[in-house]
């Protein structure tokens, strides 16, 4: 074929390929963009522009909506903060609406369903406000008539374009009792009956001030932040009695939570929540945040806040990468005042002890428990001599400590164990008074004297093993 002939047949298939795109693909989305602009009820509104919706359904109260400072709030019939999604949503559903059918002469209005005291949306664009009346269902099809004020026409709709509107004032309340970014979260007071916990975050991360000074545990006070600041309303109470009679007096749990100041405030703004008694129903409490309603919460919810101190407090007692161990020394006093020591030592094959020889896999197990090892209690801040004998410290019955490198003269841990001690053992850290209690599924992986370590730790004959 001659090359220009090519030529000319490539151009006239480019250009064939770029008019099928531009025209029929592209174009084909173009028109149906216009033909849906087309047909919407309100094509000159923007959803942002909505200021202010009012809604009317034959069965229930005018809802009012405002949009003030960029938040929604409620003004009728109640005072409330609004739900953001859900006014945003009626907003997005007023500039959505589109028309299946024009009557462009039509009867009586009556015989649409469009009565005086009939379902109607009012809103308010700058200084202009627009209506929306809602008819009743034509007689074929899944549409509904509509009407918009200053418009002769009746319009025939999708009904389910109009199931956004056909809410309780309820549906629109902010369900959010507490309104806070946890991460500016500076101070929190913490109480429920005959207890109340004081923590302060600082530069170590949060420390608890009171009842004692002591580093508090982090990832138990950050739940609780983030618990609180995602923690939504069940229901709503609007005509409370007293505290007395809402079980305020105490509050069954309390927190105060002070936040970081804005700039140019003076003073840092507070959010609190207080949880009370029972409603009728004895499934919910009553809870006060920061609406002049109370709020009713699942008793589910209450049981997930900590209540005991020890649950804020740092328990962490020993923490490395597993895979640093190299060395584990153990140490244990007999009853009879003996000391022994016993050394081992990671190799090619697991572990080999400077003894007896030892069942790598127990050794394994005990540097992986200590890498992440947490009290389950803590029994007392300190002890006097007597009490730490009887406690099995003075000296401690056994102490585990696992080295990193051969060099290394700074244990990853060192732990001190005492006796057992109701659900546990009894614990400390080297250079620490206060004495903690591991749970007994932890402290299976450790040996808690030297009786313990010969019969569990130490590898036995096999003729031994074989009975």
């Amino acid at each position: 074929m001659n090359p220009k002939t090519t030529a000319v047949l490539f151009a006239i298939a480019a250009a064939l390929a770029a008019f099928v795109y531009f025209y029929e693909i592209k174009g084909e989305q173009a028109r149906v963009e216009a033909k849906a602009a087309e047909n919407r009820l309100f094509p000159d509104v923007e959803q942002a522009e909505i200021k202010s919706i009012s809604l009317r359904v034959s069965d229930a109260p005018e809802i009012q909506l405002e949009r003030r400072d960029g938040r929604w709030r409620i003004v009728a019939p109640i005072d409330f903060a609004a739900d953001t999604f859900a006014a945003d949503g009626i907003a997005s559903a007023i500039t959505q609406l589109m028309s299946e059918a024009v009557i462009g002469d039509p009867q009586p209005l009556d015989a649409y369903g469009f009565h005086t005291d009939g379902a109607e949306v009012r809103f308010s664009v700058g200084d202009l406000e627009k209506t929306l009346r809602i008819g009743s269902a034509t007689p074929v099809g899944s549409n509904s008539y509509a009407l918009v004020g200053g418009d002769d026409r009746v319009y025939t709709v999708a009904s389910y374009q109009f199931s956004p509107f056909k809410k309780e004032a309820e549906e629109f309340r902010d369900k959010r009792i507490l309104d806070f970014d946890p991460a500016a979260a500076r101070r929190a007071a913490i109480s429920w009956p005959g207890a109340e916990v004081v923590i302060e975050r600082s530069d170590e991360g949060w420390r608890m001030v009171a009842p004692t000074q002591a580093l508090a545990d982090a990832e138990a006070v950050d739940s609780l932040l983030m618990s609180l600041s995602l923690l939504r309303a069940s229901g709503f109470v609007d005509d409370p009695g007293s505290d007395e009679e809402a079980g305020f007096v105490p509050p069954q749990f309390a927190v105060e939570i002070e936040l970081s100041r804005e700039a140019g405030d003076s003073d840092p703004a507070i959010a609190r929540i207080a949880v009370g008694g029972v409603d009728e129903s004895g499934s919910q409490r009553f809870v006060r945040g920061a609406a002049e309603s109370l709020y009713l919460i699942s008793q589910e919810s209450l049981d997930g806040f900590p209540r005991r101190v020890v649950e804020y407090r740092d328990r962490q007692l020993a923490e490395f990468a597993a895979e640093e161990a190299r060395r584990i020394e153990l140490g244990f006093h007999t009853a009879g005042g003996e000391a022994v020591a016993v050394s081992a030592n990671l190799e090619d094959g697991g572990w080999v002890s400077n003894a007896d020889p030892v069942q790598s896999d127990r050794l394994d197990a005990l540097v992986d428990v200590l890498s992440d090892l947490r009290a389950h209690d803590i029994i007392a801040e300190a002890f006097g001599p007597t009490e730490l004998q009887a406690m099995g410290f003075e000296p401690a019955r056994a102490v585990l400590q696992v080295y990193g490198d051969g060099d290394s003269t700074e244990p990853l841990a060192e732990i001190q164990l005492g006796v057992a001690f109701g659900d546990g053992i009894t614990a400390r850290v080297a250079d620490h008074e206060t004495i903690f209690l591991i749970a007994t599924a932890l402290a299976d992986a450790f040996p808690t004297d030297l009786d313990d370590y010969r019969a569990r730790f130490v590898a036995q004959p096999e003729s031994a093993a074989d009975e």
